[in-house]
């Protein structure tokens, strides 16, 4: 049978793991991916520097008043770039997320966002953490803090849940209230859901949303070999355990399993948003597809540009 284990066999593997990140991360920083980083989520706001004389051309909106009336000569307002970032991991902790033939989907979520949390971290971005079941259950909101980024992936490994069910709609309709400043969302789920189409609208109508869509091999198959030993083709009907309803469904097994029904949902719901994405699971090294991903977003970005 499948396991479903939340946590690695000790907390030491669990501390061992996240310094094996960090120093990934370090590297990564000193080679190319803070240019990759920067280069897709930079300027994402401008904040006021300074004033200086009115010179002709100026856009006349810029003029600041209150020092034009002190010094009886219009001044205008500088502004600068804001370097610093905002990044928020937005993790679905429904019990769907403790499944896994190998590792569990939460632990794969847990690594990729200590990941990215320490090269956010090293460029000076601040970060915060949103956990959902069928709403959110915990808000930490962003700092540039070393000890609040453990503890983001300390709560991401192993939080428990206040309840077991998912609901991407609700969840993500009280992300889009808590969250005010334009940010950086990563959403990390298996969106092993419906009908939440209308909320990630609302979220990326402000924000900067990538979807990490986290999935295990096993439920890639047409069907499930366990149950169905002999030819796959054969339609049959079997009763099973909803992991997060703990409720008994009697469904219809064939070719067509419920992972690629989802699967085609998600991503017309993200190629309709223009939502860069990638799917990550156990069976590869989720680290280099989260590089890629970057590094596509880098391309595509300076394509756009020039």
């Amino acid at each position: 049978m499948t396991k479903t284990t939340l946590l690695p066999d000790s907390i030491q593997q669990i501390i061992s793991r996240v310094k094996h990140l960090e120093i990934r991360a370090k590297k990564l920083i000193k080679d190319q991916l803070t240019h990759q980083y920067h280069s897709v989520f930079k300027g994402k706001g401008i904040e006021f520097s300074d004033v200086r004389e009115y010179s002709y051309g100026d856009d006349v909106r810029d003029i600041d008043w209150n020092v034009t009336a002190r010094m009886r000569e219009p001044y205008i307002k500088q502004f600068v770039e804001e370097r610093q970032l905002t990044v928020y991991f937005v993790v679905d902790i429904s019990f769907s997320s403790l499944y896994g033939e190998t590792i569990s989907k939460r632990q794969i979520m847990a690594e990729v966002a200590a990941f990215l949390g320490f090269i956010a971290h090293y460029n000076q971005d601040k970060v915060g953490l949103i956990l959902h079941t069928t709403k959110v259950e915990q808000f930490v909101p962003a700092k540039h803090n070393y000890s609040q980024l453990l503890r983001i992936i300390r709560d991401i490994w192993y939080a428990p849940p206040q309840f077991r069910g998912t609901s991407l709609a609700h969840s993500y309709e009280e992300v889009a209230s808590l969250i005010k400043k334009p940010s950086i969302l990563f959403l990390l789920s298996d969106f092993l859901d419906g009908e939440y189409d209308r909320a990630l609208s609302r979220l990326c109508d402000k924000h900067e949303v990538i979807p990490l869509v986290i999935h295990d091999e096993s439920e890639k198959h047409p069907s499930l070999p366990f149950l169905m030993p002999w030819n796959h083709a054969i339609p049959m009907l079997a009763s099973l355990e909803d992991i997060e309803t703990l409720q008994n469904k009697t469904i219809l097994l064939n070719r067509e399993s419920a992972y690629h029904r989802y699967r085609e949902f998600y991503t017309s719901v993200f190629q309709r948003f223009g939502l860069d994405f990638v799917e990550l699971s156990s069976k590869e090294n989720y680290f280099r597809s989260v590089e890629r991903l970057l590094s596509q977003m880098t391309r595509a970005r300076h394509h756009l540009r020039h």
